[in-house]
């Protein structure tokens, strides 16, 4: 993947941790989201993205890209947790 590339949606990921998350590291707000959610979220983006003009396209797509990451590594330490448990 291209580096500017990964920069952008990990900026989009702290963005969103720091808009709407708590805690030191953000990760409890998303851990709390429902795994609905999430769908419902990336699909919101998809469509506005469908819905842009080309530069507010990429920035849809960025956040969209954050959000699936978001989603994946709550769903991992979910996993990971009910292994222990």
């Amino acid at each position: 993947m291209n580096q500017r590339i990964y920069d952008e949606i990990q900026e989009a990921q702290r963005h969103g941790r720091q808009k709407y998350g708590s805690g030191p590291e953000y990760l409890e707000h998303d851990d709390r989201v429902h795994p609905e959610a999430w769908h419902r979220y990336i699909e919101d983006h998809n469509e506005r993205a469908a819905l842009s003009t080309p530069t507010d396209r990429r920035s849809h797509l960025i956040k969209l890209a954050g959000l699936a990451v978001s989603a994946i590594e709550a769903y991992d330490r979910m996993c990971d947790a009910k292994e222990i448990a």
